[in-house]
């Protein structure tokens, strides 16, 4: 797309608004505004020459003109009234539809959407670049309509009071539209030259905050030269990129200037010659004046239209996100707790490796299935296509018995519990935090839950015990104490499923127990995935799947069969046994 047309606004917008109806109403306002404001121009021609002339111009006199103005300015004042009420009900109705609109797209998404670096994107989206975006049709779109339907309507006056002076607006027409092209070209130039750098720049100047542990370590906090280079980067490309800007701008304004003495030079030349009398000359002049005004605040329009596309754009990508399909009610699962994937291959991108590659597994209702194997082997991956983050590329994964591509998306995750390495706690109170597992639990329920899961231990030592805000993503507690409420979640839920990936990675030797217990009392009431490389948790499963490092089920069995086969799995054991036995000595 090269530029940001009208006909390409108006179906985005409709969008981007819970009632796109009212969008008409408001069109056709502004059309009538400029319509009215472009008749009231050209009768600014008839009304000077009965006034120079003391004659009749249509069958009206100087005071029949003078009535003509006066019916067009006040119809003028209460279509503008109207008008602009509509396009600010628009822009209203733009501010609050969205972040209902995003919301609502972003909750139907798959969870491996989300793998994108989006958070940042989506927070300036509804927030700081809200206003900005609500701007388009507030005080861009609308004034544009009118302008451009105002230089219509003065085109078609000036060829009926002369054919030479149609002409000559209408020369000077293709001239600002190439003007117009040619300056939002040199504009998206600019932004296409900067706007990666600054991107860059955001980005390291984060890393540099949340990385301070590390940086500080290696002696680098004076002179972290990524983020060095990502400022000089942004510095070069952001004076590139305004110079080329500032190029059109300027080529619009000279040539804006221009387009008028030529149309003075010509009216002129035609007054001199005898071709147009001179009061005509003059009105014209001054009517020519108002034309390339209107002309410019078009190209201006434009412009602005232009330097709001990005914003369009990144809403637009949002609001016409493809979510995975699904079908539009539960089915009977005919083997509920069990999973399985058969011959499941899967890749991360068309480009890349697969993640995995024919892998073939189940897991009967009630078990336990511990999968291991080398960083980068698919462990996590399994989990991710067991939720659906992802369709994988070919084979089937079966929940419940049922594909995961044939369920509705409340109907898979009422099936699963999630334990990642990663987790995120709301910034809420500890209490509520757990109970995000169970909105409905009671109290007695997320007790036990989290007397179970370490979690009443870390109320205790809190200073406002259970009420204590965690703070955003949980940074008020530690990563072992984040893994514990993550963990009390699951207990509260009590879903048939629960994957738990590297759940214990976070916790001391202490809290381990609390995690191990928790994990027993799941095995009672779920069936449990769990990666993990305790040697207590691999070898307490009921079946031990083990994956290469290319993405392959290499074996699987209960832990006396793998250490017999003598394969990965033996040598794997052999090394976590070893280093059991490691201390710190003098």
């Amino acid at each position: 797309m090269t530029t940001l047309p009208l006909v390409d606004i108006v179906p985005r917008m409709q969008r981007m608004v819970s009632h796109p109806e009212n969008m008409r109403p408001a069109i056709a306002g502004s059309v009538i505004v400029g319509a009215v404001e472009g008749l009231a121009l050209a009768a600014l021609l008839p009304t000077i020459t009965a006034l120079a002339q003391g004659t009749s111009v249509w069958g009206l006199g100087f005071a029949g003109w003078l009535w003509v103005l006066g019916i067009l300015a006040v119809a003028g004042f209460g279509l503008n009234y109207f008008a602009d009420r509509s396009n600010y009900a628009v822009a209203l109705d733009f501010l609050r539809s969205l972040h209902r609109l995003v919301g609502d797209q972003v909750a139907k998404q798959p969870l491996g959407w989300f793998a994108r670096p989006l958070a940042g994107a989506l927070s300036r989206m509804v927030s700081t670049e809200l206003m900005s975006a609500g701007e388009i049709f507030a005080h861009m779109f609308g004034p544009l309509v009118s302008r451009t339907t105002s230089a219509v309507i003065i085109i078609v006056a000036a060829w009926f009071w002369d054919p030479a002076l149609g002409a000559i607006l209408t020369i000077a027409v293709p001239v600002f539209v190439l003007i117009t092209l040619a300056s939002t070209a040199l504009m998206r130039k600019g932004r296409s030259i900067h706007e990666p750098k600054e991107v860059v720049l955001a980005n390291r100047v984060v890393e540099y905050a949340q990385s301070q542990g590390a940086i500080r370590s290696c002696g680098r906090s004076d002179d972290y030269r990524p983020l060095s280079r990502a400022m000089d980067d942004a510095y070069a490309a952001k004076s590139k990129g305004l110079w080329i800007e500032t190029v059109g701008l300027l080529l619009s304004g000279m040539v804006t200037q221009g387009v008028i003495v030529i149309l003075i030079t010509v009216t002129g030349s035609l007054a001199v010659d005898g071709s147009l009398e001179p009061i005509p000359a003059l009105a014209f002049i001054g009517l020519a004046l108002r034309f390339t005004s209107t002309l410019q605040a078009i190209t201006t329009s434009a412009m602005a239209l232009e330097s709001r596309r990005p914003l369009l754009d990144g809403l637009d990508d949002v609001l016409t996100a493809e979510a995975l399909p699904e079908p539009t009610t539960a089915t009977t699962l005919p083997a509920p707790g069990s999973v399985e994937l058969d011959d499941v291959t899967f890749a991360y991108s068309a480009a890349g490796p697969p993640a995995l590659r024919n892998v073939s597994l189940t897991v009967p209702a009630g078990s336990m299935v511990a999968l291991v194997g080398p960083s980068g082997g698919g462990k996590t991956t399994v989990a991710r296509v067991i939720s659906r983050f992802y369709d994988v590329d070919s084979g089937r994964v079966l929940v419940g018995g049922l594909p995961v591509t044939e369920q509705t998306t409340e109907q898979l995750m009422s099936q699963l519990s999630m334990v990642f390495q990663d987790v995120y706690l709301f910034d809420d109170t500890l209490k509520a935090n757990v109970r995000v597992g169970r909105s409905d639990a009671t109290e007695d329920e997320i007790l036990a839950a989290s007397d179970l899961a370490g979690v009443t231990e870390i109320a205790h030592r809190l200073p406002d015990g259970w009420d204590t805000q965690v703070g955003e993503g949980g940074r008020g507690l530690s990563g072992g104490e984040r893994q514990r409420v993550a963990i009390a979640r699951a207990l509260l839920k009590k879903a048939p499923i629960v994957l738990l990936d590297e759940a214990t990675s976070a916790l001391d030797i202490e809290n381990e127990a609390n995690i191990v217990a928790a994990i027993e009392k799941l095995r009672q009431e779920s069936t449990v995935i769990i990666i993990a490389h305790r040697l207590a948790t691999i070898a307490g499963a009921d079946t031990i799947i083990a994956l290469d490092a290319d993405g392959r089920v290499e074996a699987q069995g209960t832990h006396e069969e793998l250490l017999a086969g003598g394969g990965t799995y033996a040598q794997f054991w052999r090394r976590l046994e070893s280093a059991q036995g490691w201390q710190l000595t003098n």
